[in-house]
């Protein structure tokens, strides 16, 4: 039984997990909304209740040390037992309800799941839906973010964590029709070499772009390094709407809209580009809630039949209209 004078059950348990993931106090006490000084109690009141140093501090920030990794694992499972028993107790007819967050890049936030997130709040009353934009690529199994639920595409690399693999993004080359008439004609992917390109570093569109057309392949090689790359496929969309150049594998369903307005154009119609790989990621667990189970069937859903060409109701994104006169004026 835990003593109430050395340890404040489960809040503590909690804070410790959080800093072990935050890599720092001060970063806990962000993301808990708490003073550094509480979490710096509290950890200090775990270690001493279990009469152990579970950190090693340094300028850096503090690592977990070998008693520290141990008590993280163990930590996990005891607080999810413990919220299962909470689950047990006060869902007894197991109603969807409680908290649940989505994690996902921001051009998904903005524009299809935050329709998502909203139909689930509106369809269960119960639920409260918290919604995450998130650009890095990098996740473990620490990363906060896993304690729920995590949209993502690319590669995936860790094996500490559920993966389930949803539909891909079909991905398109596009480019203004001012661009394409003020530089040299794009019949083959090599002639790309000749143009240039907005690209990604995002984890999986990294490295040469692969072009396949019938038997013939191409990988075309990117300068890693001389002109620009971005994480957010806005703002290379947006480029190239200006006229700056080609923007690479942009998702169609986001392309769509702008092609219909004549503001972009398909380039190498002939040629496709290998679909990217999409998925819903969380930290395995012994036991999932009724709320968890229900809204990752419920998302993977709404990504799988999502429109792949946006209509009337999913409308692309509309540009300022200072930034259309410049536009249509031919200034910069």
């Amino acid at each position: 039984m835990m003593d109430k004078d050395n340890n404040r059950g489960m809040r503590d348990w909690l804070i410790f997990i959080r800093t072990a993931e935050a890599g720092s106090i001060s970063e806990a006490a962000r993301q808990l909304n708490i003073s550094t000084a509480a979490v710096s109690k509290a950890v200090s009141r775990f270690e001493e209740y279990l009469g152990a140093v579970l950190f090693s501090r340094t300028s850096q920030g503090m690592n977990l040390t070998e008693a520290g990794q141990t008590t993280l694992k163990r930590a996990r499972e005891i607080t999810e037992s413990f919220h299962s028993l909470l689950e047990d107790i006060r869902n007894p007819d197991n109603e969807i309800k409680g908290h649940i967050r989505l994690t996902a890049p921001a051009i998904v936030c903005e524009f299809l799941a935050n329709e998502w997130v909203f139909d689930y709040a509106q369809m269960h009353p119960k639920v409260k839906v918290f919604l995450d934009a998130r650009e890095r690529s990098d996740l473990s199994r620490e990363s906060p973010e896993l304690d729920d639920l995590v949209l993502r595409s690319g590669r995936i690399e860790s094996e500490d964590l559920v993966h389930r693999k949803l539909s891909p993004l079909k991905l398109v080359l596009c480019a203004s029709p001012r661009y394409l008439e003020q530089h040299p004609a794009i019949s083959h992917p090599r002639d790309l070499e000749n143009h240039q390109l907005l690209g990604m570093h995002h984890h999986g569109l990294a490295g040469p772009i692969l072009f396949f057309s019938g038997e013939e392949s191409y990988a075309l090689e990117r300068d890693a390094d001389t002109g620009i790359s971005s994480n957010n496929l806005f703002a290379m969309l947006n480029l190239a709407i200006q006229g700056r150049g080609i923007s690479v594998a942009t998702p169609g369903w986001l392309a769509s809209g702008y092609l219909g307005r004549g503001q972009l154009e398909i380039i190498l119609p002939e040629w496709n580009i290998p679909d990217l790989p999409v998925w819903l990621i969380w930290r395995q667990r012994p036991r999932q809630t009724r709320i968890f189970t229900d809204f990752c069937n419920y998302i993977e859903k709404r990504w799988n039949t999502r429109p792949q060409l946006l209509t009337d109701n999913h409308a692309a994104p509309q540009l300022q209209p200072d930034f259309l006169a410049r536009h249509d004026s031919g200034k910069p």
